[in-house]
């Protein structure tokens, strides 16, 4: 599993780089907070807490009212050597994250402008007003608060979160000349906001693909500069540190033994009417103690696919339509589902150049694999199909994005595919994966990935309607990114 990092340690460390590497020198002034959270996408609360930090530390001084002041005094060439070393080590990562970003965010940019409206969001007009200023850092705050903006209006409650996490991680660089990476100026932001503007899919792709690859090149000739300067050793181990946690503070680990007990029901693995393996027993399965085991089989019997009777164990059971409905009126089930929602919709939107990137990839033993699971009656062909193509994926960071989304769909897996609401929900899944396997035997990259994108909006359509009949009406807002075609007519 990646290592997590949060804002507040992405944040404290770009800030102590570029105070102890020189970039901000003794009596300089930090932008002001507001200035902070806006160019970071953080909140002034986590700002507070960086700047707290660095003060702690002796790096600056703070005065009510007024930017923080350096005052931190370098050792010569100490500090600058050691954030070379930094930067060469993470080289090939921030590569890859550029590249990650020119992948999936012009999707997600073109989706939700095609089902938003750019002109009426706040940060549109102050754009206008400083189109045709000369300060390309004030140009890229307010475009980033815009595309922050553009991103929320999708209701998808996991856009800005992966955005911010990646355009963080990306400017672990801001410590580099400005010319260098800030090479952009209004005629090339004017460029972008008309691809917005138009919705066309082709043009947002290509502007914004072609300006995370400028970074990514500006970035790629900086720290090779840097490791030409301080004569770096070509041995520097890499370092591969992108990570995205999308569940902050949900992840809990009964939780996670939850959603695997319940995936083992889905499975037959442990049939409706049949006992559990006892407390003790699961509690050395999953090496965790006796009663972190009986917080997940609480959840299984809060969400009624357990019952827990005295002195006997815990018996398997399917919810009944009325317990979902129940779920829907609680606030922390409400909000795992809606995320649930947003992960499903995520997924429909970034699988598709997803796969068509790891297309080539798919060698006929895998291939292979794939067919043997549509022969198998009673199975989804579909799971078995996304690990592979997150296990072929060769760009870390998006290996991370998939495999954290692949998991959050964990949270919903009680509602896709609960045999007594959703009957024949399955089987037209694997229609439309089959649908894609063919497409995959016929070397067609484009309906192979555009079909695995209709599984997933296939099921964000199921599902949502099913909740939003019982009761969690904010589940309309989440819209389904591709029509679903007609099987007799595909």
């Amino acid at each position: 599993m990646l290592s997590k990092n949060t804002l507040f340690e992405f944040l404290y460390q770009n800030l102590h780089d570029q105070i102890t590497c020189g970039h901000f020198k003794n009596g300089d002034t930090l932008p002001s907070m507001p200035q902070l959270s806006a160019i970071y996408n953080v909140g002034i609360r986590t700002v507070k807490d960086v700047l707290a930090k660095l003060k702690a530390e002796g790096l600056i001084e703070t005065t009510e009212r007024k930017p923080a002041r350096i005052i931190y005094q370098p050792v010569p060439n100490s500090g600058s050597r050691s954030y070379a070393e930094n930067l060469v080590r993470r080289q090939n990562s921030l590569a890859e994250v550029y590249q990650t970003m020119g992948l999936i965010l012009p999707p997600l940019f073109y989706f939700t402008a095609v089902h938003g409206d750019l002109k009426k969001l706040p940060s549109y007009q102050k754009l206008l007003k400083k189109i045709n200023s000369t300060d390309a850092t004030a140009l890229d705050a307010v475009f980033s608060s815009l595309l922050n903006e553009l991103l929320r209006s999708s209701n998808n409650l996991l856009y800005n979160d992966l955005y911010n996490s990646l355009k963080t991680y990306s400017q672990l660089t801001l410590a580099t000349p400005k010319n260098l990476l800030l090479k952009y100026d209004q005629e090339d932001f004017r460029q972008l906001l008309a691809a917005l503007l138009s919705k066309d899919y082709q043009l947002i792709n290509k502007c914004f693909n072609d300006m995370y690859l400028d970074f990514s090149a500006s970035v790629t000739k900086y720290i090779q500069k840097l490791s030409r300067k301080y004569q770096l050793s070509d041995t520097i181990t890499p370092v591969y540190d992108y990570s995205w946690s999308a569940e902050k503070g949900r992840d809990h680990y009964y939780t996670q033994i939850a959603r695997d007990l319940i995936d083992k029901i889905a499975a037959n693995i442990y049939e409706p009417g049949t006992f559990l393996p006892y407390e003790a027993e699961l509690a050395k399965n999953y090496k965790v103690s006796v009663s972190t085991i009986r917080k997940s089989l609480a959840l299984l019997n809060e969400i009624g696919f357990a019952e827990t009777i005295n002195t006997k164990g815990t018996i398997v059971r399917l919810p009944p339509t009325f317990i979902t409905a129940n779920c829907m009126q609680n606030e922390r089930y409400k909000k795992d589902t809606l995320i649930y929602l947003s992960a499903l919709q995520l997924m429909s939107v970034i699988i598709k150049p997803a796969a068509a990137a790891a297309f080539e990839k798919i060698d006929p033993l895998t291939q292979k694999s794939w067919q043997a699971e549509f022969a198998q009656p009673g199975k989804i062909p579909l799971a078995l199909m996304v690990n592979s193509l997150i296990e072929l994926t060769e760009l870390r960071p998006l290996q991370a994005i998939l495999q954290e989304t692949n998991k959050l769909l964990h949270w919903g897996y009680y509602l896709a595919f609960h045999r007594q609401n959703l009957y024949g929900t399955t089987d037209t899944l694997s229609k439309y994966a089959w649908q894609a396997y063919l497409c995959l035997e016929a070397k067609d990259s484009e309906g192979f990935s555009t079909y695995l994108a209709i599984c997933f909006s296939y099921i964000l359509e199921t599902i949502r309607n099913f909740i939003t009949q019982n009761g969690l009406q904010e589940a309309a807002k989440i819209i389904t990114p591709y029509k679903i075609p007609d099987l007799k007519s595909p």
